[in-house]
């Protein structure tokens, strides 16, 4: 039943109001056309039954469209209808005083109709202006206390300089409208014209059927507009005409804004839900593809990585392994020269296959998928160390690990990470006549700037007494090829600590060094004890 509904309101939201409504469109527009011959009916009647009747039901469904847009002002994130809600309530409370004050109506002294016709233009300004405006706050917040407050006092001020007589004269008994009137409908007219072009260029923010009813709206408003330009008496056939079209413009926006958001609210206020959804769909798409491509990426690397491994490696060790023979069993033949270009070749050939093993570890390091266990980092350095030691057992070099260094994490990884740091501390202290390499730990919250680093995780550190570096260079350290040190003073292809980084990173931890010149280095590192 649950699952039932969910795919009833997702049908709903990705219809819209454009197809929710078409189902019932036609008894509100047969309506419609009967309420528009039942007021004709009673202008021919009585013009001011007419007026009556027309004005009232356009303010009422007014204070409807600002009572929607208020109690949903929390809901909406396009405040573009928020705005027109708020400036509902100024402009209809004008078009009420404008009701009221409509000649013979008799709430107001006096007989003459330019009250009313200023209240009137007071009213379609505020209108005009605020569907100008309103464009601007689709994409962006509007402050709703400071908006309610400023339209409260253009309504007061406006109101205020009609009854006391500081408004220009808009109509004048035997003479009809002035040229203050006729100019000020022909600019709000430009108003509403604007507010159509603003509506357009921003018309992927609503749903075509609100953006037909809101465009509409503004078409007829204008429409109304160009008629109150013609009348000469207040009973006239274009004042007759003008409110017809106003009516017109009211109803839009009532189909737009209160029945599209009371029958179908998930439709208007939540419309961009529905577009994050399909946005959703679309990048979740396009992340397949790019995830699809990647693997195949990460296949040809494999691919790459085993011709690398295998077919690389293989000539370089005949190329070292043959120059070897030339120089033990030819040696004395080539004579000093040529036995120099030999080692060379020896030489070269070692750093190549370290170069491309190096660059296999910085590969794999980022690939291969995370096998969390238990890793005992002091009996691992310890191995290290004692490899580190056959392979120059004349050097005289002290280790000092710390015991009981227990972490989770990848052993393999972290075996190629304790290979690289604690091989840069024995390549680093060869010039030491004591060489002193050291791996501990500094407990959660340790003292100084070390401490800090650690964000409330342990520290794991390898220190040496060896050449050290300038700080200035510490972020050239974990750059792949990037050497401090040149290939005469210190052997290395520059890619071991950016494999040591890459590992560390993996394990959710980060990486830095603390060195200066002659002084030695130490390198400090975190790491997670989950994935």
């Amino acid at each position: 039943m649950r699952e039932t509904e969910n795919r009833l309101n997702r049908k709903a939201m990705k219809n819209g109001p454009e197809q929710s409504m078409a189902g019932p469109r036609a008894l509100p527009v047969a309506l419609g056309f009967l309420l528009v011959a039942g007021l004709y009916a009673s202008s021919r009647y009585s013009y001011l039954l007419f007026h009556t009747l027309t004005e009232f039901f356009c303010i009422l469904v007014i204070f409807v469209v600002f009572v929607l847009a208020w109690n949903t002002r929390r809901m909406l994130d396009n405040h573009y209808l928020l705005f027109i809600g708020i400036a509902s309530l100024s402009s209809g409370t004008l078009q009420l005083l404008h009701t009221l004050a409509y000649k013979d109506f008799g709430v107001f002294p006096g007989s003459s109709a330019n009250p009313a016709t200023q209240l009137w233009i007071a009213f379609r300004f505020v209108s005009g202006v605020s569907f100008a405006a309103a464009p601007f706050f689709i994409a962006r917040k509007m402050n709703t206390p400071l908006v309610l407050a400023g339209y409260a006092a253009v309504t007061f001020l406006l109101a205020a300089a009609v009854f006391l007589g500081f408004f220009p004269d808009c109509y004048l008994e035997g003479q009809g409208l002035t040229p203050f009137k006729i100019n000020s409908e022909y600019f709000i007219i430009l108003l509403y014209l604007a507010a159509l072009g603003l509506l357009l260029h921003k018309r992927h923010a609503f749903d075509r059927g609100v953006l037909r009813l809101l465009a509409a709206s503004i078409i007829t408003a204008v429409a109304a507009e160009l008629s109150f330009t013609k009348y000469i008496s207040v009973f006239g056939i274009f004042n007759l005409v003008g409110h017809l079209f106003m009516l017109v413009s009211v109803f839009c926006i009532y189909r737009a804004i209160v029945v599209t958001g009371l029958v179908q609210p998930t439709s208007l206020l939540f419309r961009n839900l529905k577009e994050s959804e399909e946005k959703i769909s679309d990048l979740n798409r396009e992340l397949q593809q790019h995830v699809a491509e990647l693997q195949e990426s990460n296949r040809e690397l494999d691919a790459f990585s085993y011709t690398v491994s295998h077919d690389l490696r293989a000539p370089l060790r005949a190329i070292d392994g043959f120059s070897q023979a030339l120089l033990e069993d030819y040696g004395s033949r080539l004579g000093e020269e040529g036995r120099d270009y030999l080692q060379r070749m020896s030489s070269a050939s070692q750093r190549m296959t370290q170069l491309i093993e190096d660059l296999l570890n910085l590969s794999r390091s980022g690939r291969i998928e995370l096998r969390r266990g238990e890793v005992d980092l002091s009996a691992m350095a310890r191995d290290v160390a004692e490899n580190l030691r056959k392979t120059q057992p004349e050097r005289e070099v002290e280790f000092v690990i710390a015991p009981g260094l227990t972490v989770n994490g990848d052993e393999r990884l972290l075996r190629v990470a304790l290979d690289n740091l604690l091989g840069n501390g024995w390549k680093f202290t060869a010039r030491r006549e004591q060489g002193k390499i050291e791996m501990g730990r500094l407990a959660a919250g340790g003292n100084g700037q070390t401490g800090m680093h650690a964000e409330g995780g342990d520290v794991y550190y390898v220190k040496d007494n060896g050449a050290g570096f300038a700080m200035v260079y510490a972020d050239r350290l974990f750059a792949p090829f990037q050497r401090l040190h040149s290939r005469d003073e210190f052997g290395g292809t520059g890619i071991g600590l950016a494999t040591v980084r890459r590992i560390i990173e993996r394990h959710g931890g980060r990486i830095w060094a603390e060195s200066a010149p002659d002084q030695g280095a130490t390198f400090y590192f975190t790491l997670t004890s989950r994935g």
